[in-house]
């Protein structure tokens, strides 16, 4: 990621009108961490969230392309 693209992005999400308060208290805390360590916990959060999404709405991933013609 480039940069420069990455302070916009950051004002964006805590300016956007949009954005919930659950989220920008999320960045503000990452933001204070170590970038690396942030990231992971966000990927592992959002795996987490994911899978209860599925659950909670009875849904499947779907099947992966094994490239096998029938």
């Amino acid at each position: 990621m480039s940069s420069t693209l990455a302070p916009a992005s950051v004002q964006h999400v805590l300016t956007d009108g949009t954005s919930s308060e659950w989220l920008k208290s999320a960045l503000q805390a990452a933001l204070q961490r170590d970038p690396v360590d942030a990231l992971n916990d966000a990927l592992l959060l959002a795996g987490v969230l994911e899978e209860r999404l599925r659950l909670l709405f009875d849904l499947t991933e779907p099947e992966e392309d094994l490239g096998e013609d029938d």
